[in-house]
């Protein structure tokens, strides 16, 4: 049972800090690589993963038919798997589906609140405050995901003023957004919405499209 509202794709559930995080997974099928402006606002955590492999011994046959055992070279292959540094379209997508677990959290339980939802080293999350999850909620979440991403909603970014960033949050009721508006320094500030349904204070960068995250290869 997920506790404290956390929710985990890394298949494990940890005690998240306050206001509670949902932790997601997406396996590496689909790749992606930072963005300098996005890094610099939220920050990023990316490294490198490898796997190791070792071929086993083989027969080798004489001309005469005896059958010899010969030790093959033990070489390690090192399989680099891709990193959101490596390979920008899984930072994309990534990040595309924290938005996507947001507006999925918040059309089934609207009094949640986000705060931040940036891709992680081997997935993406997202903060919320909202009363703690449950395995049947995660279910839930999953489900309404995908059928966001089965809709293929655009994700269109957006410019607007300081003071026009403010009214809109202060219109939904979202504190934490303001003390994120508050902490960007750049302007003007960028809004990304997924269709004309959901928007959170962002900058990117996402795939076009919800339509292009394998909604298979999402795990909560």
């Amino acid at each position: 049972m997920a506790t404290a509202s956390l929710l985990s794709s890394s298949f494990f559930i940890s005690k998240p800090p306050s206001p509670s995080s949902l932790f997601f997974h997406l396996p590496v099928k689909q790749f992606v690589s930072s963005s300098a402006q996005f890094r610099q606002r939220y920050g990023a955590v990316v490294s490198a993963t490898s796997v190791a492999t070792e071929p086993a011994e083989t027969p080798s046959v004489t001309q005469n038919g005896k059958v010899e055992q010969a030790q093959m070279t033990s070489e390690t292959e090192k399989v680099v798997l891709p990193t959101n540094e490596s390979n920008e379209q899984l930072l994309r997508i990534r990040h595309t589906c924290a938005h996507v677990m947001a507006m999925a959290v918040q059309k089934l339980y609207p009094d949640a609140k986000v705060t931040i939802g940036p891709w992680i080293e081997n997935g993406f999350y997202y903060d919320f405050d909202m009363e703690p999850l449950t395995d049947k909620d995660l279910k839930r979440i999953k489900k309404e995901m995908d059928r966001i991403i089965g809709r293929n909603l655009p994700l269109v970014r957006e410019e607007v003023s300081r003071d026009e960033a403010k009214s809109r949050i202060m219109a939904i009721k979202e504190p934490y957004k303001m003390e994120i508006l508050e902490s960007i320094i750049e302007d003007p500030i960028t809004i990304y919405h997924i269709g004309e349904e959901w928007w959170d204070l962002c900058a990117g960068p996402h795939v076009e499209t919800t339509g292009k995250i394998n909604k298979k290869a999402v795990e909560l």
